[in-house]
């Protein structure tokens, strides 16, 4: 009797207690991961503050009328904005005009059309044409769109014509690849429902597949309007830099990203304070823009949650109207009754049509079809479906042939150039003659500090996000954030940069400041990406591990990360090449001086700037050809890396 009842007070007793001071790590750590994502709510709380407060001068001395006027003349004291900003919306409007029906139609062929090798060589192009310095676009735009506009228009080629092409091709990959992520979320089954229903590809694309990823593609071309607006040195390189509302799509203008970046270097006082307030102006866009494609996100989530009979029916009235049949009368009840199979007295001996009193909805529907394709309608819809197959084959052709004329006029141009010499060579004299080495280290150097810097706080963040935050106002303020901060134009991220790192923390043009700059605009990259591989580990790994006794984090430090690493890794390579790429966020916080930086607080030059100097100055067109082909190499390098360590974590998945 004794045995019994004392078993059940041992059994308890057997049992491993968390201890305290366990509890305690456990809780330290989670305020740290917490503190860690809070980094980007921070830094755009200090870029609103920071570029704000220093727009207040020409805010409170000349007014808001004043400052949003036509005419722009610091060295008259006019300080109005309006021109410049209507200089944004057009070089935007119609860059979107060109760049979305491109990039939509690429998007279409690789998901819907292409074959699997042909779509992985196609999307490879797109995503290295993402990878492609803007100053190397400017300089495509600089050297062989501008002459061609010129011939064209007959004036000297700068102007809204040129930038439009310049910018249609920047946003293509951006919007392509998210438009991809729309059409390949749609399910498989409202394709072969509208397939096996008689529609032919291009009907099942026009009035199915795209209808469905309606929302996606707008985010897409929302998320591609922000990097138009935001976009500095391809702009500045074509532009023609005249701060008026131009005369046409021939003559020269300027935007806000534009004229802060030709105005900074000699600004001061109210004039400085006018650009502080364009970047102020550009942040406020680009934050609306993520609260917008963040609302139709939430209101695309909204609508998956709805009823499956509600999305089912209406993926049918979609297949149905692909076939070109609509539904005029009252929907029957019976109609949704299980479908009967039909027997050879259903049909009429003479005519094979089946009779109405015992035919259901479908029944209906595949012998309206067959009615309607046997017709000579017929002959037609084929011939619009073959050429619309055909434009969706030429877009894709488009956009891979635009990367290989890229990295063709590029390599033919800055092959003759390569030599030992030049990689390790020093610029010499006033056409910066000689070698380019200073530069490429400077980019190597504040690269690899910015990495230091970002990483840590991006991988923890990430880490809370993932695995210790519950959703709420908190976590989704962190992700607006983190968004907005991706978002936020690299020159607004260079001011910010000045006034904070430069001026306040008193670290001046150095690598620190353009390190801490380019953290920031690395930080979103690597933390989206990191959450993303995270959530990729399946669950059941954390269950077992937890079953074993492990603690939250030793099941994050020695499972969950571990697991994670290859496409954690794949990110901060991603996030290296956008870093190597950057001009305008080190403009103003690294310098422009050519020579070898020893600490992180010595100023240097990166290769993006020398590009830019070389090719807008014309100092020496050779070197500014070698220059851009050595960066493109670099920054191409960097993406074949990421997408290698992308497919082998892959194929490591799908072996498992």
């Amino acid at each position: 009797m004794s045995d019994t009842t004392s078993a059940p007070s041992q059994q308890p007793a057997s049992l491993k207690q968390v201890t305290r001071a366990t509890r305690m790590k456990e809780t330290a750590l989670k305020n740290l991961f917490l503190a860690c994502a809070c980094v980007a709510v921070l830094a755009v709380i200090l870029i609103f503050i920071f570029t704000f407060w220093k727009a207040i001068p020409v805010i409170t001395q000349i007014g808001l009328g004043d400052f949003f006027s036509l005419n722009w003349a610091p060295t008259e004291g006019h300080y109005g904005i309006l021109a410049l900003l209507a200089g944004s919306g057009i070089v935007t409007v119609g860059s979107l005009a060109l760049g979305v029906p491109l990039a939509v139609g690429c998007a279409v062929f690789l998901t819907e059309i292409a074959g699997k090798k042909l779509a992985s060589v196609v999307s490879t192009a797109v995503d290295l044409l993402a990878g492609v310095p803007s100053v190397v676009y400017g300089f495509f735009g600089l050297v062989i769109l501008r002459p061609i506009v010129a011939k064209l228009t007959g004036g000297l080629g700068f102007g809204a014509l040129t930038v439009w092409l310049v910018l249609a091709i920047m946003i293509v990959p951006t919007i392509t690849t998210l438009t991809m992520d729309a059409l390949r979320s749609i399910p498989m089954g409202i394709r072969e429902a509208s397939f096996a229903m008689g529609a032919t590809r291009w009907q099942t694309i026009y009035k199915v597949v795209l209808p469905a990823a309606k929302m996606g593609i707008v985010n897409a071309v929302v998320l591609g309007m922000g990097r138009a607006i935001g976009e500095t040195m391809a702009v500045l390189m074509v532009v023609g830099n005249a701060p008026v509302i131009p005369a046409g799509i021939a003559s020269p203008l300027s935007t806000l990203t534009s004229q802060v970046a030709l105005d900074m270097g000699y600004s001061s006082g109210l004039h400085r304070s006018a650009l502080f307030g364009m970047g102020c102006v550009l942040f406020i866009i680009s934050a609306a823009l993520v609260g917008i494609v963040r609302k139709m996100s939430s209101m695309r989530e909204d609508g998956r949650g709805r009823s499956k009979h509600r999305r089912a029916k209406a993926a049918d009235r979609a297949a149905v109207a692909a076939g070109g049949i609509s539904f005029d009368h009252p929907e029957d009840p019976a109609e949704h009754a299980p479908v009967q199979v039909l027997t050879g007295d259903d049909v009429t001996p003479v005519t094979g049509v089946v009779t109405e009193s015992r035919e259901g909805s479908r029944a209906r529907i595949k012998r309206l079809l067959a009615q309607g394709s046997s017709s000579a309608g017929g002959s037609n819809k084929n011939r619009t479906n073959d050429l619309m197959i055909a434009v969706f084959r030429a877009a894709g052709v488009v956009a891979t042939a635009v990367l290989v004329l890229i990295i063709g006029f590029v390599a033919v141009n800055g092959l003759p150039v390569m030599s030992l010499d030049f990689i390790f060579g020093w610029p010499e004299g006033v056409n910066a003659e000689g070698g380019i080495f200073p530069t490429i280290v400077s980019t190597l150097y504040v690269t690899a500090l910015a990495m230091l810097i970002c990483v840590p706080i991006a991988v923890l963040a990430a880490v809370y996000l993932a695995e210790y935050a519950k959703q709420g106002r908190l976590v989704t303020f962190i992700r607006y954030a983190a968004d907005t901060l991706s978002s936020v134009p690299s020159i607004v991220m260079g001011l910010f940069g000045y006034a904070l790192f430069v001026e306040a923390m008193g670290f001046g043009l150095s690598m620190l400041s353009a390190a801490l700059a380019l953290a920031l605009m690395m930080l979103p990259i690597v933390m989206r990406t990191t959450e993303e591989a995270i959530r990729s580990v399946p669950r059941y790994i954390r269950w077992g591990a937890y079953g074993l006794g492990s603690t939250k984090w030793q099941v994050v430090s020695k499972i969950v990360l571990p697991s994670a690493f290859p496409r954690i890794a794949t990110g901060i390579v991603l996030a290296i090449g956008r870093a190597i790429g950057e001009t305008a966020v080190v403009l103003y916080t690294m310098g422009q001086a050519i020579n070898l930086p020893l600490t992180p607080l010595d100023s240097g030059r990166p290769m993006t700037i020398h590009l830019y100097q070389l090719a807008n100055e014309g100092i020496n067109m050779q070197a500014a050809y070698g220059t851009a082909l050595l960066l493109m190499v670099m920054i191409l390098a960097f993406n074949l890396f990421a997408r290698y360590l992308s497919r082998r974590s892959a194929s490591k998945s799908k072996g498992n």
